[in-house]
This record gives structure tokens, C-alpha cells and sequence, in this order.
């Protein structure tokens, strides 16, 4: 620890009233004056000033009969003076700014449907609200989020629940289902494609294990086939999408992620039978917020889920009451 030049200030007698004390003398160059400002007593500023400089060992100002005029002690002094205060002003604001969610540290985990069109205009309306606020987002599978969730190292999740005997403290309230469709890059695939040519067809995919894998390998098992064997599993979206581009392969993407990349022309939704549409969305589980409960929320993390909650309400999400 560095040392503190031998404890100075208590040798020296210093105590809190004497900081503003040096700033309203550098201010006004008048003990009245500086005494109204303060709201004590000219002789009471007087008994401190002396205090003061007994206690530094020198004269910080000279007095005259129109006020007081700094020695060149006295300007050191009231310029850390001035230096203590406006630092001790910022501490306060940046307190009241923590106590009242305006900076901080907020950690969500999210899958990809809320990645597309919930999460940025949450993120948008905390930056207009929050300028100070610093959001990390993390994606991942609903399983491998709300192991995170229980370590302590997010927030709260957007996210699939799935319960569990470690998991018993979580609250799950249920926004919407994420629709899957399948895509390719813009113009490979001409014409409808049946059951059997998107079995036969060059696939990447989420690894095995991960709910939107579970989805698409029923899309085949449901009818007596076997899952695609020409799949490169990758949980990567940006591997996902430019083996999609480059190398003529299919995947399954949710409907709101697969419409940001349709509007720069990158991926389109390949033509299926209706029955396989209504096949491929046949068991998906709603995503929603999850939290622990009980949990102590930092404000900011407090006011982001606030927020959250409201914007999802404002675009149409939300099943109705919150579940556990």
C-alpha cells in the first residue's frame, strides 16, 4: 500500500469542514462572505481557518481589510480543495446513478430468437436511458444458459425453461415460440423440396442435443426416417451462415433470425409441403425470461429487466401470466 505521506491530514488537524472552507475563501476572498455561503458564523470561520493553518505550519492567507487573499500555500491548497470536492461530487452522483439502475453492469443470456428483434431495442432503449450502462450478452443453448444462470455468472436469461432437481429457484415467464423454417442461400433451390430430397441434401446444423437439432431430426423421425446424414454440426451462427453461402448447404434457422439475413439478400425459405412446415414447429417450447428466485438484483440489472419486460408487452410477446 503506498503510504500516505506519515498521516498528514490528522498531524494537521484537518478535518471535513475545512475543504469547502478553502473553496469558498478561494472563491469569495472574503471570510463574511465565504461564512454566508457556508451558513456559519464569520467568527466560527475564522476559529477554522486558524485551525488550519496551525495545523500545516503556515499562513495560507493574508488578511486585508476588504478580505483575504491566498499566500502561495493557500492557492495549493484551495486547488486539491476544489480537486476533493468535485471528486466527492462525482462519487456521490455515481452512487445515485448505481442506486437508481444508471450504470453498472447488467448480464444477460439469451438465445438466438431475441438476438433478432427484443434484445436490440431493449439494449437501444437502455443506452437512451442509461447512457453509462455497460450490457454483456451472451448466447448459447437454454441448457448451457441456465447452468450459467445458477453459477451467478448472468443476470437473468431469454431463454427456454427446462426444469431440473439443481434447478428448483428459477421463474420462468413465457414470451413467445420461435418458428423454425428451413433456408439456403438466395436462389439455389428453384422448387419445392420434398421429405426425401431435404434428407438426401448437404445439412449444417446446431450440434445433437440442442432443442432446435431435437426439432429437426423428429422432422424425419416422425414419419419412419432417419435424420440427414450429411451434416456439419456447428453452434456457431456466423459458421452456420457462410457454409450456407458458400458451400450450397441447407439449415433450420429461427423465423425472425432467418428474416435479418432474408433482407440483405442473404439466405431465403426454401418451399416445403405444409406438412412439413407443421411438422417442424410441432413440439417447440416457448422461450421466456428466466430469473432466480429469490435473487438480488443490482438496480441496473433491476431496470434492464424492467425494460425487458416492457418492450416484449410492446411488441406483442407475453403468454399471459408467469409460470414456474
Amino acid at each position: 500500500m503506498k503510504p500516505i505521506n506519515s498521516n498528514w491530514f490528522v498531524r494537521a488537524r484537518l478535518k471535513n469542514r475545512h475543504i469547502p472552507l478553502l473553496a469558498a475563501l478561494g472563491d469569495t476572498g472574503n471570510l463574511n462572505r465565504a461564512a454566508a455561503g457556508l451558513g456559519i458564523s464569520q467568527p466560527a470561520i475564522s476559529k477554522l481557518l486558524k485551525e488550519l493553518e496551525d495545523g500545516l505550519g503556515v499562513e495560507l492567507f493574508e488578511r486585508h481589510a476588504r478580505g483575504v487573499v491566498p499566500t502561495l500555500y493557500g492557492e495549493a491548497m484551495i486547488r486539491h480543495a476544489k480537486r476533493m470536492l468535485n471528486t466527492l461530487d462525482r462519487a456521490y452522483s455515481e452512487v445515485d446513478a448505481l442506486r437508481h439502475g444508471q450504470q453498472g453492469h447488467v448480464r444477460i443470456g439469451t438465445i438466438l430468437t431475441p438476438c433478432a428483434e427484443l434484445l436490440p431495442e431493449v439494449i437501444r432503449r437502455a443506452k437512451l436511458g442509461f447512457p453509462e450502462l455497460e450490457v454483456t450478452i451472451r448466447t448459447g443453448s437454454s441448457r448451457d444458459l441456465l447452468t450459467i444462470l445458477d453459477d451467478g455468472e448472468l443476470d437473468f436469461l431469454v431463454a427456454r425453461f427446462f426444469a431440473s432437481s439443481q434447478q428448483v429457484d428459477l421463474h420462468f415467464e413465457p414470451l413467445a415460440k420461435e418458428p423454425l423454417q428451413i433456408c439456403a442461400r438466395a436462389g439455389l433451390i428453384k422448387s419445392p423440396m420434398s421429405r426425401a430430397q431435404l434428407n438426401a441434401a448437404d445439412w449444417v446444423l446446431p450440434p445433437v442435443g440442442s432443442v432446435l437439432r431435437q426439432e429437426f431430426d423428429a422432422l424425419f423421425q416422425r414419419v419412419g426416417m432417419r435424420p440427414p446424414r450429411k451434416v456439419v454440426n456447428a453452434e456457431n451462427l456466423l459458421m452456420v451462415t457462410t457454409l450456407v453461402e458458400k458451400d450450397d448447404m441447407l439449415t433450420v434457422l429461427p423465423r425472425d433470425v432467418l428474416a435479418h439475413y432474408a433482407r440483405y439478400g442473404m439466405l431465403e425459405e426454401i418451399e416445403v409441403d405444409a406438412s412439413i412446415d407443421a411438422d417442424l414447429n410441432q413440439g417447440l417450447m416457448a422461450y421466456g425470461i428466466i430469473t432466480k428466485t429469490p435473487q438480488q438484483l443490482s438496480p441496473a440489472a433491476a431496470s434492464v429487466l424492467e425494460l425487458l419486460r416492457d418492450t416484449a408487452q410492446q411488441m406483442g410477446l407475453g403468454h399471459g401470466a408467469a409460470q414456474r
